[in-house]
């Protein structure tokens, strides 16, 4: 794995853990994450926000739908900005 993409997956994870309020360590890049007790639409609204205003990239709804892991959205977001 890229450098780069590692260090967006720790970043996604830190996301995560604050949206989800999860301790540091709990959630893995291949989690999938809508099987979290604390995913809900607020969690989704939170973690696309985080995104926009980090990675400046916008994730659509029904690009959103497909991805299953932490590492699926960071793969979506490398391919948004052309990484």
């Amino acid at each position: 794995m890229p450098q780069k993409e590692h260090l967006m997956i720790d970043r996604l994870i830190e996301f995560f853990e604050e949206i989800l309020e999860k301790d540091p360590g709990q959630i893995k890049p291949y989690d999938k994450f809508r099987e979290y007790e604390e995913w809900d639409s607020l969690a989704y609204i939170s973690l696309v926000t985080k995104i926009d205003e980090q990675f400046d990239v916008t994730v659509r709804q029904d690009d959103f739908q497909s991805l299953a892991t932490i590492d699926d959205i960071a793969r979506y977001i490398a391919k948004s900005r052309g990484s």
